[in-house]
């Protein structure tokens, strides 16, 4: 099948150009207890600190079954793979030790007390408990408006990794923040709490 440059350069300016990975914006916080969320205003914290992460892959568990000699595969369940951040770290160590608050109080403290509040439901709205929180990723366009959004549910931190220090390096720390979530949604973003074709 024979085409031209100036077709495939016309399909693709049709979509705004392709999208981009470097034009993103993330936001995650723990939507119980603002103390945890990442500042006062998530998007001037976590957005821009959060130098890479991405947009959840689409899982759906296939399920053998054997017959005849033969293993036929059937659709099972849909699956979340965890979701990773890569943070770069400010000299207050602020972001990094909001993690390890939020983590604290999952786990409890090194003398293995908990905090009472730990996965108490909530009563107003849709809440998730203490220990739960949601994030999002907006992809955004050449233009700078939002053209998708992702929200992960019930999200929480289950993996803070190392910080490396160098005498002979002279980058700035980075490091990698791993969540579990429940489901992610997609789609429009109708409210802070809503993302259409949450499935």
């Amino acid at each position: 099948m024979a085409f031209t440059v100036s077709e495939f350069k016309s399909n693709l300016a049709t979509g705004g150009g392709g999208a981009r990975p470097a034009l993103y914006e993330v936001s995650i916080n723990n939507s119980h207890d603002t103390d945890l969320s990442f500042g006062v205003s998530p998007s001037m914290v976590s957005g821009l600190l959060v130098k890479a992460a991405s947009i959840p892959p689409a899982n759906i568990a296939p399920l053998a079954v054997n017959y005849a000699g033969r293993a036929y595969k059937w659709s099972g369940f849909r699956t979340f793979d965890n979701w990773t951040v890569t943070v770069l770290n400010d000299e207050d160590f602020k972001i990094r030790g909001q993690m390890m608050d939020w983590m604290r109080i999952i786990s409890g403290k090194l003398d293995g007390t908990r905090n009472t509040d730990y996965g108490s439901p909530v009563t107003t709205g849709t809440t998730p408990g203490y220990y739960e929180g949601n994030a999002t990723v907006k992809q955004l366009g050449t233009d700078g408006a939002v053209k998708q959004v992702y929200k992960f549910y019930n999200l929480w931190p289950t993996e803070l990794a190392e910080i490396g220090v160098d005498w002979s390096s002279d980058a700035i720390q980075e490091y990698t923040i791993g969540f579990a979530y429940d489901y992610w949604g997609h789609g429009a973003l109708t409210s802070e709490i809503n993302v259409v074709d949450a499935s």
